[in-house]
């Protein structure tokens, strides 16, 4: 009489539950995930234009002369270029360029603020005292899709400091933060 044994290995049923399990446990995993990604690519676009704009500051200081800080190919949503102008006024051959921060705004929408005025171009210098010569507040704003205290806010103030806020009102839709 042969004596049936138990064989090594799984189940059907057992397969079965260990992946309904990791189905339910991948599916309260993503919302998490995608929130994640959202805050990091908001965190990333303010560093980068926080640092770009610290960087102009503290070039003009180092060299003791002005450095001008203006929109890639007059748009902002293109990226910032940071150089020393020939005094033509103009971006051209015979200015130093010192760098270029390209914008990729990957479902965040940028705004730009000049005393409350809204811009798509901006054009200023910082001094050698690392002041600015714009008038007014430059705000820049940032939100993602999300409704919600999530946009974040630079101020460039009258003294070349920056300012963050976080935890800014968007409007409905993601639209541009209410600052």
């Amino acid at each position: 009489m042969n004596k049936l044994g138990r064989t090594n290995g799984f189940t059907l049923i057992e397969l079965m539950v260990v992946i309904t399990v990791l189905g339910i446990v991948t599916a309260l995993a993503v919302p998490s995930f995608s929130t994640l990604i959202e805050n990091n690519r908001m965190s990333t676009m303010t560093n980068d234009l926080n640092s770009t704009l610290q960087f102009a500051r503290s070039e003009a200081v180092r060299r003791k002369g002005d450095v001008r800080v203006s929109a890639v190919d007059g748009d902002i949503g293109k990226g910032l270029r940071v150089w020393i102008d020939d005094g033509s006024g103009d971006f051209g051959d015979d200015d130093i360029e010192l760098r270029v921060l390209s914008v990729n705004l990957g479902g965040l929408d940028l705004s730009v603020t000049v005393d409350d005025a809204s811009k798509s171009n901006i054009d200023f210098s910082f001094n050698a005292r690392g002041e600015r010569s714009l008038d007014g507040t430059l705000v820049l704003g940032l939100c993602d899709s999300r409704q919600g205290d999530y946009g974040r806010k630079l101020e460039l103030l009258a003294s070349g400091a920056l300012r963050l806020t976080k935890n800014i009102t968007c409007n409905s839709g993601g639209g541009i933060p209410s600052v």
